[in-house]
Formats: structure tokens, C-alpha cells, sequence
């Protein structure tokens, strides 16, 4: 039994060595990137290199929106008093969201997995969460019936009906 543990532990030192013989050879002919050999590789595979500044200006401005309870307080006294004209104006995001809800296509991709599909499907709006619906999926035993394909779906769609399109 020692000579066994003896002999693995020799073992287990030569292989060490070995592999850090290994690893100093080849790490010695590696080279390290600098800024003059990213702009070779860029004009040798016609890519463009920008610089932070040139990247922040393609970036699209976007403004925070602050609002405080003094600006919500003085928008709901101004709701009060023209109840009338909100009366239309909801009416006008009524129609809005009734044209905005129209049924459109999705496409899933063959291989994507069930979790990416619903994750696929919140980012899209046509359900609210998630993970709710994975575990709605899993509950009725049809996570694994979900196909890919184009499918026509509306934003705000129940978990069953979803899952009705999904499986058919």
C-alpha cells in the first residue's frame, strides 16, 4: 500500500514538472498586445478602431427623467380639474395601445433552449415575466412541446394562450 502512494505521489511531482516545463516554453513566445499590433490586425481585416471619445459620440443621448412628489402632486391637481379633456386624452392612448397591440411575428430559432425563449418573449412584451412563465410551463408539463418556428402573437398575451401558440 505505501509503494502505491509512494509511486502516485512521484507521479503526481514528474507530471507537475512537466506541465510547467510546458507551460514556460509556450508562454515564453507568446507576445502581449500593444496598440500597434491591434491596428495591424484591424487593417489587415478591414475593421475600424475608435477611441472612447468617438465611441461616446455614436452613442445616443439620453436624458434621465427626474420626477419629484411636488411635480406628481401638481399633475394630479391638474387632472382633477380637467377631467374632461382626460376623458379624451385616454381615450386617444386607448386607440393608441389598440394600434400598438396588433399581432405581429416572432421568430424562435431552432436550438434555443425553453428559458431563452420565454426570456425572448418578456423582452418582446407579449408576456410580463419570465421565470413565472417557465414555472407555468413546467407546471403543465409542456416546457418541453415548445417549438421554434415564426409565430403571430400580440403584446400582453396570457400564459395560456402563449403557451397555446408556442405548442402547436
Amino acid at each position: 500500500m505505501r509503494t502505491n502512494l509512494r509511486a502516485f505521489a512521484i507521479g503526481i511531482l514528474f507530471a507537475t514538472g512537466v506541465m510547467g516545463v510546458a507551460y514556460s516554453i509556450v508562454s515564453a513566445g507568446a507576445t502581449t498586445l500593444n496598440e500597434e499590433s491591434v491596428q495591424a490586425y484591424a487593417a489587415e481585416n478591414d475593421l475600424h478602431v475608435l477611441s472612447k471619445e468617438e465611441y461616446d459620440e455614436l452613442l445616443p443621448k439620453v436624458e434621465p427623467v427626474e420626477e419629484t412628489k411636488n411635480d406628481q402632486k401638481e399633475e394630479v391637481k391638474e387632472e382633477s380639474n380637467s377631467n374632461e379633456v382626460a376623458t379624451e386624452e385616454e381615450k386617444e392612448e386607448v386607440e393608441e395601445k389598440e394600434e400598438e397591440n396588433e399581432p405581429f411575428e416572432i421568430v424562435i430559432p431552432d436550438g434555443m433552449a425553453t428559458y431563452e425563449i420565454t426570456a425572448l418573449l418578456a423582452r418582446e412584451g407579449i408576456i410580463e415575466d419570465d421565470k413565472k412563465f417557465d414555472a407555468y410551463l413546467e407546471d403543465k408539463n409542456i416546457a418541453t412541446k415548445v417549438r421554434s418556428g415564426t409565430f403571430t402573437m400580440k403584446k400582453g398575451m396570457s400564459y395560456e394562450e402563449a403557451a397555446d401558440v408556442l405548442i402547436k
